[in-house]
């Protein structure tokens, strides 16, 4: 009976299995929807695609969709690095595509960008900035603009304000989302504060865990304690989300998004282990943008929840009061962590459509105040 039962068990285990593979590769056709009108017809100037360009030697893929050609053009940094984030906007819609020629790239060695090919230690910051301007560069020309939007999140708004302060000629303005500043001195902060609030839970497991660590200098700040401080965050409301979602329901987001192929997904989740041990990471802890880049040539807009200790929302507040651009809007998210374009969507596209969009930003506009929005 025992042997019957389990293998009654692993029967299971292995139709279970099997299940999964099959859903997930019906999931995978690589394949993207167009824009419909009310008949049903393509719209017209619309776009939505994937692709894949040679960046500095190596095929990049990023999906590119708006509902007009005619739009302005948008090129979204993502986070991690390593973590494309268009996965997200089927659960958490943004609707970028009704203003905006969005590029979603996905950063070499993540997602469609993913080699095995590419090795640790081989992606530095200068590397990237490189690959962004070459982006930019080949959407500028498809689309003809002279000059696009960039927006980046987290380790992309680390990214993009170094592309923007090296290459201001070739953006409109710049939306930083969870800004980086000083990584290390907010990893610092961010340490306190679990520490603090598992001490005031009498919480000794994580306090255990937390002291077994020492933050000094960026080499101190080792993969295992990012994902020990990822899981701690997430858990006090801190982290990627205030209300964070299981993982379950993030692991989902990928293998649910159909413009993936099977190849593509295992890209995400091996790129994402890949960006932890490249220079370009490191150089997130070892970068502080206070002394680095104290002024910016163009219009910058900072986004950050009031929650958010995984980049810290004081450090951001900090930056903008002291960086010297044309002009400069600072906003404060009430009800959100570290992702605030997903956790309040509304209020960030008003900020889109009423404040990035409605200021087209020339040189005949350089005595202008510094406007600063709380």
């Amino acid at each position: 009976m025992p042997f019957i039962v389990l293998g009654s068990i692993v029967g299971l285990v292995i139709a279970t299995i099997v299940v999964l593979i099959l859903l997930i590769w019906s999931w995978s056709p690589g394949k993207i929807a167009p824009f419909l009108d009310e008949s049903g017809n393509v719209l017209t100037d619309s776009v939505s695609e994937i692709v894949n360009v040679e960046i500095n030697g190596m095929k990049q893929g990023m999906i590119i969709k708006g509902r007009s050609d005619k739009n302005p053009v948008l090129l979204f940094l993502h986070g991690g690095p390593g973590n494309p984030e268009y996965v997200f906007t089927k659960d958490y819609p943004l609707n970028l595509e009704d203003y905006f020629t969005v590029c979603w790239w996905d950063q070499r060695g993540g997602g469609m960008s993913y080699s095995s090919s590419i090795k640790p230690g081989t992606i530095t910051l200068e590397q990237m900035i490189s690959d962004t301007v070459q982006v930019t560069n080949y959407i500028r020309e498809r689309f003809n603009k002279e000059k696009i939007y960039l927006m980046g999140h987290s380790w992309g708004s680390f990214l993009g304000i170094h592309t923007i302060q090296q290459y201001p000629e070739l953006f409109e303005a710049y939306i930083g989302i969870g800004q980086v500043t000083d990584q290390l001195e907010s990893e610092r902060l961010g340490y306190e504060h679990m520490l603090s609030i598992a001490q005031s839970e009498n919480d000794k497991k994580t306090i255990k865990k937390l002291t077994g660590y020492k933050l000094i200098g960026a080499k101190s700040v080792t993969q295992d304690y990012l994902m020990l401080r990822s899981n701690i965050m997430s858990k006090q409301g801190n982290g990627m989300l205030h209300a964070p979602p299981s993982k379950l329901s993030l692991l989902m987001s990928v293998f649910q998004t159909r413009e993936y192929t099977l190849s593509d997904k295992y890209g995400y989740a091996m790129g994402s282990l890949l960006s932890l041990n490249q220079p370009m990471n490191d150089s997130q802890f070892a970068t502080n943008i206070f002394e680095s880049i104290t002024k910016l040539s163009v219009p910058i807009y900072i986004i950050h929840g009031v929650y958010d200790r995984q980049v810290s929302y004081q450090l951001s507040k900090e930056y903008f009061e002291v960086v010297d651009a044309p002009l400069k809007f600072f906003y404060t998210f009430e009800n959100s962590a570290h992702s605030p374009l997903l956790e309040e969507p509304e209020r960030f596209m008003q900020i889109i459509k009423n404040d990035v969009l409605a200021i087209r930003y020339t040189a005949s506009r350089l005595d202008l105040s510094l406007i600063v929005k709380q």
